[in-house]
């Protein structure tokens, strides 16, 4: 099987623990020819992929693929549904997901902020709901995109500008060692949330996925390393001789 990033083994492994699923209630010869017919589909697809696979392509190609209930005869779906197996998600969290960011946005002069945070919650629930039963997310992933992109971009300033911000208030002096001194201020700071968000890695991608899922701490790196740069620019600049 291709090299593939943590996140894009897991969506395989729920999308064939699915498909198993559906097909308890088959023979063993159908179960095992059904399975081994959709895994060389995939295979198939992951030859036109990137490499190192990640979670997005995956859900991707499982999108293309469609749900694992479609693998099924009628003879092996009636037995499914005799033995009392029901597929069904609630497909209105989505909607609701959407609605309160559309909400949130008209009513953003007022409490309209407060609203993402449900937003949120309820687009979570929907995707934990997906992947524990192997689902890919399909179309109504962009009903949950938005509540989870915006709370991310909100968090993502207020983690990069909120410290720095409250700190540079007590900043004040000549105007090239003052800007000199925040710059010093932001890249330090810099440097120690790309830190931060490396050591907990893990708890950032759960919190944020599927937006996240490919995130590495190298890429958190390139934030340390940006923050030195700026405080070196910084601190350059404050004992550059008159």
């Amino acid at each position: 099987m291709m090299d593939m990033t943590p996140a894009a083994r897991q969506q395989l492994d729920d999308y064939l623990q699915r498909l198993r699923s559906e097909l308890r209630a088959a023979r063993a010869e159908v179960a095992e020819e059904v399975e081994q017919s959709v895994r060389e589909h995939i295979e198939i697809a992951l030859d036109d992929a990137p490499t190192p696979v990640s979670g997005t392509d995956m859900i991707g190609i499982l999108d293309r693929l469609g749900s694992p209930e479609q693998w099924l005869g009628e003879e092996e779906r009636a037995a499914a549904s005799r033995i009392g197996h029901s597929g069904a998600d609630d497909s209105r969290l989505p909607y609701v997901a959407l609605g309160l960011v559309l909400a949130s946005i008209v009513s953003f002069m007022f409490f309209g902020l407060l609203l993402l945070i449900p937003a949120m919650f309820v687009s979570r629930a929907w995707i934990e709901q997906k992947r524990e039963r192997g689902e890919p997310l399909g179309s109504k992933r962009w009903l949950v995109y938005p509540s989870i992109a915006l709370v991310l971009a909100l968090v993502a300033l207020l983690l990069l500008l909120g410290p720095p911000l409250g700190a540079m208030a007590l900043v004040r002096g000549e105007l090239r060692f003052d800007a000199a001194l925040r710059a010093v201020i932001f890249g330090a700071w810099w440097v120690i949330a790309g830190a931060l968000c490396a050591a907990f890695i893990r708890p950032i991608r759960f919190v944020f996925l599927p937006l996240l899922d490919g995130v590495r701490r190298k890429d958190f790196a390139v934030l340390s390393a940006i923050g030195a740069l700026m405080a070196a620019a910084g601190a350059a600049l404050v004992y550059y001789p008159h």
